[in-house]
């Protein structure tokens, strides 16, 4: 794993570039930049364009042009079970004949300082390529996996006591509140505040005429217990029309609401050839599933940032133990970080204070952030040469940073 760069960043910027907030009469050209970088669809210009939240863009300009993006969303994100404020970053593009320059580079680094400035400790974001990224300090930190099952081999019989009815407006709070007591206790999901994060880009439809769907398994109080949300996708079948089912989410806080989903989304059978769903790497819904039919369908990385390390190592939630450990962090693009630091856990919590005259051979704030969400284990990282074999500190930070896999099951 190459680390993160050990001197300040430097950025090769052309002198014509500046970069600042763009405004409305920019938004057709913040649109068209992100349409040809990306490879967006052409009715991206149509239905996600008008609604792009300019005041949340940093772009890079030639005179009155835009010729590089970078977006921020605000989120929390669990870490051993705790949530901590992050900055995801997203949008970062470039036109073609411009790459190369530092354009989008320097936009991320404006909003990772500005992210800082805010107090928020930790960024992510879904890399298009590593090493740029590698280069502001983020590194692999956890995954989106999607699972694919047949649906002929969903558990057989009954959906149990629960109602699975279709998803109205007036369940929102209700799914929201299912996802949370879902996701307590994991590492990497994530959730927004953001007035359209809910609404619109989890149970909303993506373009009006998209195959859209939305089910919620009710408890005998009523409460939401679990949901499913879905669009049809071509698949190959015996029969033209057949389909798979992809699941944006399937959420379920107890047995039976997965019980109640599994059976719903076995109707479709016939045409119905197969659901997808975003999961942890080592799926649990597969102990439902009487053979081993639930397989990886699809996985993609994503990348964490340290902004603040003292504030995030503060914030994580851990295991209860006991044990301190000296740390020194490399960190070309906030020096703050640097420290070395003297890390004491007790009792589930982490002290971090400065540890004056320490001398440690320092970690690169990416690896850090590698182990930080549970994605590497230090013992992996000793192995790698990115951290000191020997050091006490290894068994000491694999113990503090154990937990489950790193997962999110949200693309943003």
């Amino acid at each position: 794993m190459p680390e993160v760069r050990r001197l300040p960043v430097h950025l090769r910027l052309r002198a014509m570039s500046a970069f600042r907030v763009p405004g409305e009469d920019h938004r057709a050209q913040v649109a068209e930049v992100m349409r040809v970088s990306l490879n967006l669809r052409p009715s991206f210009l149509e239905h996600q364009a008008p609604a792009l939240p300019l005041d949340r863009f940093v772009c890079a300009f030639d005179g009155d042009r835009v010729i590089a993006t970078a977006a921020e969303r605000g989120y929390r994100q669990w870490f051993g079970g705790r949530e901590l404020p992050m900055s995801g970053v997203w949008g970062v593009a470039t036109l073609p004949e411009h790459r190369g320059s530092g354009l989008a580079t320097g936009a991320v680094t404006r909003i990772l300082r500005e992210a800082r400035a805010r107090g928020v400790p930790v960024s992510a974001l879904y890399p298009a390529t590593l090493r740029p990224y590698r280069g502001l300090g983020y590194e692999l930190a956890g995954t989106l996996a999607r699972h694919e099952v047949r649906l002929d081999d969903l558990p057989r019989g009954g959906g149990g006591p629960l109602e699975v009815r279709e998803y109205d407006a007036s369940d929102l709070e209700g799914v929201r509140a299912c996802y949370r007591r879902a996701m307590a206790g994991r590492t990497g999901p994530i959730d927004s505040d953001d007035p359209s994060w809910w609404p619109v880009r989890i149970m909303g439809r993506r373009t009006p005429d998209e195959p859209h769907r939305a089910v919620v398994a009710l408890g005998p109080d009523g409460r939401v217990e679990g949901y499913a949300l879905f669009v049809t996708e071509p698949i190959e079948g015996d029969l033209d029309g057949s389909f798979a089912l992809m699941c944006r989410q399937l959420v379920a806080t107890t047995v039976e609401a997965y019980a109640a989903l599994l059976a719903f989304l076995r109707g479709f059978r016939g045409l119905g050839q197969a659901v997808r769903f975003p999961g942890p790497p080592a799926e649990p819904l597969a102990m439902l599933v009487e053979e081993q039919r639930v397989r990886p369908f699809w996985s993609f990385r994503w990348m964490l940032r340290l902004l603040d390390v003292p504030a995030a190592l503060r914030g994580r939630g851990y295991l209860p133990l006991s044990g301190e450990t000296i740390l020194a962090v490399e960190d070309g693009l906030f020096p703050e970080n640097r420290g070395p630091w003297r890390l004491a856990a007790e009792d589930g919590a982490v002290r971090v204070e400065p540890a004056e005259g320490a001398r440690v051979r320092p970690v690169g704030v990416g690896t850090l952030a590698a182990m930080f969400s549970g994605y590497l284990s230090p013992f992996d990282a000793a192995r790698l040469g990115l951290l000191e074999a020997d050091a006490p500190a290894v068994p000491f930070l694999a113990r503090l940073f154990a937990g489950p896999p790193p997962f999110m099951l949200d693309f943003f």
